[in-house]
């Protein structure tokens, strides 16, 4: 350019600043003064920096800026004199140039002059800043001991997703609701950050530091360093606090509601800076959000809500975006005490004290019977007892059905007698078919309310992780119903059964849902030919002995030796105690015989001694050859093979497998119980 060739100073001077600014300090669309300024108030909040002229020429200022690099580097800058300038920037340059390699772009004099023009000492102080300089590094350590988690490497593209904020700002008790749901795709992650969201930025808002990049420049890929630093920075002095959800405290008086009854919940506060206002709360049930109201003052209050299903509904109260302490709370609800329609007394339960209040208009109790009369016909007599004036006779029904009441006065019923009373057995209920459920697969079981006495309302509830499943029930007739559902996750369900809204005994029911492999291995033709082949196979075995107590039982261990697969089969009894190894080279059953079709033992080699006897050891060497045969005769109990030491005892309680002196080298790959009675 002629004007450089020429000597333009002032187009030379420009020139050099826009390389320093490209280079050194780095372009971006926000004015790099604003953003300088911005990360050296941030580190330095005791010296009040506002320029880069006259804060600078005591040379206090840049000696502080050294011990936040390294803190301890300069501990005295507090005490420096401001009269001694050109000697405390002359120090401080020179540490610079010696710990941080920082040349020295500046006189000394030329820093502590009040003539000190604003590039020089912005360029001279943008070596502090840059990326991979001594404030740079500072700032970044502070972040990762801040949040240690999250290997922060840069202040560029691992703050564009929003996490190392959201973390930042949660590390100091921040509000930030859902920091942990985070979106990883690009296009979320200015949401990621967005004040509207009430997140990363919104959450450093609450704790006291304004935004210097709006969310989308910091979600920019091409976000320059300094204003993310800068930024981030400013965390540095924030007095960490409580995180939100862990200022309330939420609580329930009971586990259980009732359908279409009030349901309580507690909240307390256990910090004094609770907003009210910040507190907010949910109720989600089966089918969704259910309507909440809250009754809060200074000091906390309580929530209530309605249910209309029954199942499990979560109670979950917030503060500032974020789940309280205790949240989510789990509420069963329960089906409403049914109000049965029933001609004569109103029904009751099994077990239940039935009183009968009788209007003696003046006669005596001595000419007063009543009779209870079950549904078999037997007959259980009534007492009469006279309380003031007033008789009665009480009776608790054992059978579930319609009982006739008999209240006779001489021998003549009295009017409108007799009495009927129908008896229903909640605890009667059966579960059928509760096997072989799989994640993702339609499956149904049968409820039988056949015994209950068939008068009265069933209802379910199916619960996993907390959360009620979907079902579908219908009616079969006869007391009978099918229920059907898709589990979507293995692991336990609990079933919970409720008759005219009252739990039955033993609800709960368990519900295992397994794995599609381990369902499709079980209905497998070999794994389901080689079952019925045991079971018909050993039912004889069982059925010829009279003492069910003593019945035999079918062992079998499978385990791997230098690439070898050996199959150990056992019948035993209880009482007994064998030891011994069978050695198989094959998948086949091997038995003492020379069939393979029949795993029956001879009987012979199983002990019938029901005693407390010694123990018989039997060993048996392992054979080369592939197939290993065995007659009856043959003496293979007492070949020997070192090392191996296999106990299996009465009742299946205790079975092990000792390795001694290497010679097998671990073990036992799977040990099945194909039978046991």
């Amino acid at each position: 350019n002629v004007d450089i060739v020429n000597g333009n100073l002032k187009l030379i001077l420009g020139l050099i600043w826009s390389l320093i600014v490209r280079y050194q300090i780095g372009r971006s669309k926000f004015p790099p003064k604003k953003l300088m300024l911005a990360w050296l108030k941030a580190v330095l909040p005791e010296c009040r920096v506002s320029n880069f002229t006259t804060d600078w020429n005591s040379g206090i200022y840049l000696s502080a800026l050294l011990d936040y690099c390294r803190p301890g580097l300069f501990p005295h800058w507090r005490n420096l004199n401001p009269r001694d300038s050109v000697s405390n920037c002359r120090t401080a340059m020179e540490i610079a140039r010696r710990e941080f390699q920082i040349p020295m772009v500046l006189e000394p004099e030329y820093l502590a002059s009040p003539f000190l023009d604003e590039l020089s000492g912005m360029t001279y102080l943008s070596y502090f800043m840059k990326e991979d300089s001594p404030g740079f590094h500072a700032t970044l350590r502070w972040v990762n001991n801040q949040i240690p988690d999250t290997h922060v490497r840069n202040f560029t593209r691992d703050w564009n997703d929003g996490t190392a904020l959201c973390r930042l700002v949660r590390s100091l008790g921040g509000p930030v609701p859902g920091y942990d749901q985070l979106i990883s795709d690009p296009s979320a992650w200015e949401s990621n950050l967005n004040k509207r969201k009430k997140r990363g930025i919104r959450g450093g808002e609450k704790l006291g530091v304004e935004p210097i990049l709006k969310a989308k420049d910091m979600a920019d890929k091409n976000v320059e360093h300094l204003g993310v630093m800068a930024y981030a920075a400013h965390f540095q002095w924030i007095q960490p606090r409580q995180k939100p959800g862990d200022r309330l405290k939420v609580s329930c008086d009971s586990s259980t509601a009732k359908v279409n009854k009030p349901a309580h919940f507690k909240i307390e506060y256990l910090s004094d800076d609770v907003n009210p206002k910040e507190v907010t709360a949910e109720v989600i049930g089966p089918s969704g959000k259910v309507e909440c109201r809250l009754q809060l003052n200074n000091n906390g209050g309580r929530g209530s809500f309605i249910p209309t299903e029954v199942g499990m509904h979560r109670i979950i109260v917030y503060n500032e975006g974020e789940a309280a302490k205790g949240c989510p709370i789990n509420i069963r609800v329960t089906p409403e005490l049914t109000k049965i329609s029933f001609p004569g007394m109103d029904p009751c339960a099994i077990g239940s004290i039935v009183e009968v209040l009788i209007n003696s208009n003046g006669a005596s109790s001595r000419e007063i019977d009543v009779l209870a009369r079950s549904p078999t016909g037997r007959g259980l007599p009534c007492p009469v007892q006279e309380t003031d004036g007033v008789y009665t006779a009480t009776f608790q029904p054992d059978e579930a059905g319609e009982w006739s009441i008999a209240v006779t006065h001489g021998g003549e019923h009295i009017q409108g007698g007799p009495f009927t009373c129908f008896v229903f057995d909640p605890n009667a209920i059966k579960l059928r078919g509760m096997e072989g459920a799989t994640p993702g697969q339609p499956f149904s079981f049968t409820v039988d309310a056949s015994g209950t006495g068939g008068l009265g309302d069933v209802c379910l509830d199916i619960v996993c992780a907390g959360r009620s499943v979907p079902y579908r029930m219908e009616s079969l007739g006869g007391s009978l119903y099918r229920v059907s559902l898709v589990p979507q996750q293995a692991g336990k369900h609990r079933v919970y059964i409720y008759f005219n809204g009252s739990d039955v005994k033993g609800s709960p029911f368990p519900l295992r849902v397994g794995s599609q492999r381990s369902r499709d291995k079980s209905n497998s033709p070999t794994n389901r030919k080689s079952t019925n082949h045991h079971q018909e196979s050993w039912s004889r075995e069982r059925n010829s002995h009279e003492d069910p107590a003593y019945r035999p039982m079918l062992t079998k261990i499978n385990f791997k030796s230098q690439n070898i697969l050996y199959s150990i089969y056992y019948v035993y009894r209880p009482g007994s105690h064998l030891q011994g190894v069978l050695p198989a080279c094959s998948e086949k059953i091997i038995t003492p015989r020379k069939s393979f079709t029949n795993p029956r033992p001879d009987k012979r080699q199983v002990s019938h001694s029901h005693k407390s006897e010694p123990s018989s050891r039997y060993t048996s060497n392992f054979g080369s050859h592939s197939r290993h045969h065995l007659a009856s005769d043959d003496p293979y109990w007492k070949r020997r093979v070192p090392g191996v030491t296999l106990h299996v005892i009465s009742e299946g309680t205790h079975l092990r497998l000792h390795p001694a002196n290497n010679t097998l080298n671990s073990l036992v790959d799977s040990i099945k119980f194909l039978f046991s009675q």
